[in-house]
């Protein structure tokens, strides 16, 4: 019956004759291989697959032509040739189609040793020609690998490691630099120092390379390609000291404050000359530079040589920057060092800043000096008299609150101020949010608070359907108190199509819907069946206040949440 079907004139029947002989393990007469010179591809694709379950050996030169013949432009194809592959080859022979002339062989074979498990022949293909196999074989050897897979394959590592090279594909760099990690020799880490030299690497690669070089000290459980749980040693230190060069120090002056910030991160684990240092200190004090790049400096001298920087530091807070001036006051109070010259920097720069980002800072440092109860005590007392600008009163409270503790008269001020305070209206107890709020940080509130969930109601974009009104342009509609009342008092003012009420009528008849307009002579009415319903206002007894379904936040953020989340709300021009 079998070879009837075979040769029925039928392309349908014959290839439904491959798939019943496949998956009944019946082929006496092998007829099935024959089958993948069908004139057909839907009887090919089925003989394929045949082939495969049933392990027909005399397949293989037919698979070959079959896998050859589709050119990698038929998926369907390629994937029948590999399913025969996989259970007609054995990896001997898959192995021998390395620098076969046709490149869909080629994919072919590593795909199908993939499947099959086999590491040490799949290495042979990494130094293939085509970007497409010795990319296919450098995923399938790193991405299926485990603890001891590198153990029993140690060619395979150093294999994918030697791959690192800037005309090879993303996908290939990747893994190689993760491999030359996992190493963590002399050899690797040169290798990665030197890829990094090249002017035409793209950003993201360049931050991996870097990243690589910067978690050399360290072990970690997790790969840096996946996420997965596959343990990565620390590497050998001496062997970083001696492999890092120039390459890397031109990269911490990069342009790119990414790349600068990532490449002074992996020279803080390298032993610097004199010179280095001496180089360093001049280009923090060079108020030319950009101050992202040398507060970095600054923290990485602050490691290696604490009295060149307590020099360097110390000059750096009359810097004309004010976010250096506040990273070189707080490195300095965390290291104990800065002395005289650092109280005289927090007096002055709260008496005449006027950037509000250092001015928080500042004010965060005080805990840390002697003089701290003076000068809190003295800022709590302008802050009830109103002589503290809006966007540092936050800190305040927050610094007062911490000392208090430990001095009474400060405790009795802040009991005074919070008496009074508690006895106010919500809008005046959350006044100190209004302003000075960090928006990025409010962007990571408004999207990622667990508890918040922001997003999941309000779009930044108006769409015909949402659960709260649109965020879009909010910034130019309402004020920053409007802003704030709809966080802490959400039922203040509820926006019109999104508010709850219950309309009595003349005739007693209860409506219930969400208000949609509210005219002088008419109310319109979206009942729960999504119809609305028009009535003069002649028609109510009574109309209750509208109820909307916006939660309280206050028992979910904190003061200074609210006040970051204001700051991004009020971005969203």
């Amino acid at each position: 019956m079998l070879a009837v079907l075979c040769a029925d004139d039928s392309d349908e029947l014959r290839a439904q004759a491959a798939r019943w002989a496949g998956e009944l393990g019946f082929d006496p007469e092998n007829r099935i291989p024959v089958m993948l010179r069908d004139p057909s591809p839907r009887v090919r694709l089925m003989a394929g697959i045949a082939c495969g379950k049933l392990k027909s050996k005399n397949s293989l030169g037919a698979l070959e032509e079959l896998i050859v013949s589709a050119e990698n432009k038929d998926p369907i194809l390629r994937h029948a040739g590999v399913t025969g592959l996989v259970g007609v080859a054995t990896l001997r022979e898959l192995e021998s189609f390395v620098g076969h002339p046709s490149e869909a062989m080629r994919i072919a074979a590593v795909v199908a040793l993939r499947r099959l498990g086999g590491i040490k022949e799949l290495t042979k293909f990494i130094k293939d020609d085509s970007p497409q196999v010795m990319s296919d074989a450098v995923r399938a050897i790193y991405d299926e690998a485990e603890t001891q897979t590198f153990l029993d394959h140690p060619k395979s590592l150093s294999g994918i490691a030697e791959a690192l090279d800037p005309q090879h594909p993303p996908a290939v760099n990747f893994r190689a630099i993760a491999a030359n990690r996992r190493l963590g020799t002399f050899a690797s880490a040169k290798r990665i120092s030197t890829f990094l030299a090249n002017p035409n690497l793209s950003h993201t690669l360049r931050i991996q390379a870097l990243y690589a070089l910067e978690s050399w000290p360290r072990a970690s459980q997790l790969d840096p390609i996946d996420g997965r749980y596959f343990p990565v040693l620390a590497g050998d230190m001496d062997a970083l000291n001696a492999a890092i060069g120039p390459e890397i120090w031109a990269l911490a002056n990069d342009a790119d404050d990414n790349i600068s910030r990532q490449a002074i991160a992996v020279l803080q684990s390298i032993n610097p000359d004199k010179a280095k240092l001496d180089q360093v200190s001049e280009l923090i004090l060079d108020e030319k530079q950009r101050s992202d790049l040398r507060k970095e400096w600054l923290r990485w001298l602050r490691k290696w040589d604490l009295i060149l920087f307590t020099s360097v530091g110390t000059q750096v807070l009359n810097s004309k920057s004010p976010e250096l001036r506040a990273v070189a006051a707080e490195e300095l109070t965390e290291a104990e060092l800065g002395g005289s010259a650092v109280d005289n920097y927090l007096l002055a720069t709260l008496n005449n800043s006027s950037d509000t980002v250092e001015l928080q800072r500042a004010i965060k440092i005080i805990p840390r000096l002697n003089s701290k109860k003076y000068i809190i005590e003295k800022l709590v007392k302008e802050m009830i008299d109103g002589r503290i600008a809006p966007e540092i009163q936050l800190e305040v409270l927050e610094e007062a609150t911490t000392i208090a503790r430990d001095y009474p008269d400060i405790r009795m001020l802040m009991d005074n101020y919070n008496h009074f305070i508690n006895k106010q209206g919500v809008m005046t107890r959350y006044e100190v949010a209004l302003k000075g709020g960090n928006a990025e940080k409010g962007k990571g509130i408004f999207f990622g608070h667990a508890q918040a969930q922001c997003s999941k109601c309000h779009a930044l974009k108006q769409i015909d359907r949402q659960i709260g009104p649109s965020l879009e342009g909010i910034a130019r509609r309402h004020s920053r108190e409007f802003l704030l009342q709809s966080i802490v008092d959400p039922q203040a003012e509820i926006t019109l199509g999104y508010g709850i009420v219950t309309a009595k009528l003349n005739d007693d008849r209860i409506v219930n819907g969400t208000l949609i307009s509210k005219e002088e002579n008419r109310i319109t009415i979206k009942l729960p069946d999504n119809s609305l319903k028009y009535f003069v206002a002649s028609e109510i007894k009574s109309l209750s206040k509208p109820v909307g379904t916006m939660p309280d936040l206050k028992a979910i953020l904190s003061l200074r949440q609210v006040r970051d989340l204001v700051a991004y709300l009020a971005t969203l021009n």
